[in-house]
């Protein structure tokens, strides 16, 4: 794996297999799929290969700050992702991406990091993210095929009135003995 990580082919064998695997999320995938893949398609494919390949790196710190920037921005779409998502895998991608966020924050913090060290946490977390994207649908296919079409994204449902109740003199506990039970109530 370090190999691979080291190699000077490691940019393009990085760009083949996510392209491959976005275009095959974005063709067989769902809502979540399709979202995660062109997240990754924005921000890593076009943004950072075409924008970033012409444009002279502006540092603070010693941080590319264009990369950080796209790292973070990338970061909070996949955690809205992770939050509405009715899968679990977007989750393990927002936090591969969490790890690629605080390698940045941690070289412009310590005076010195290694750059092995420094290229390991920017680089590896996007080999899981293909491979977590990868295993989230080729599930997303068989669990399709198997129990037919499913939910996409969780249901963000609030009580009615939820806002007015939240600051009136009606409490969560009130709206709950009115008849709408969670799962929560099993354990009082």
């Amino acid at each position: 794996m370090l190999e691979l990580l080291a190699s000077e082919n490691r940019a393009f064998v990085q760009d083949l297999l996510a392209w491959s695997v976005c275009i095959a999320a974005l063709i067989w995938g769902a809502g979540p799929e399709r979202a995660v893949a062109a997240i990754w398609l924005i921000f890593f494919e076009v943004l950072t290969d075409w924008l970033w390949a012409d444009s002279v790196a502006y540092r603070y710190y010693d941080i590319d700050v264009f990369l950080a920037s796209i790292d973070l921005l990338a970061g909070c779409a996949w955690i809205t992702v992770a939050l509405y998502a009715n899968r679990n895998y977007p989750l393990c991608i927002a936090a591969m991406q969490l790890l690629s966020m605080t390698a940045h924050l941690a070289k412009g913090l310590v005076e010195t990091i290694s750059t092995i060290a420094y290229a390991f946490m920017v680089v590896a977390p996007g080999w899981f993210q293909l491979l977590f994207l990868a295993v989230g649908l080729s599930r997303h296919i068989l669990r399709k095929r198997r129990f037919g079409p499913y939910r996409e994204w969780r249901r963000v449902k609030s009580p009615q009135g939820s806002f007015s109740k939240a600051f009136g003199a009606e409490t969560s506990k009130d709206w709950l003995s009115k008849g709408s039970a969670s799962w929560r109530d099993t354990f009082k």
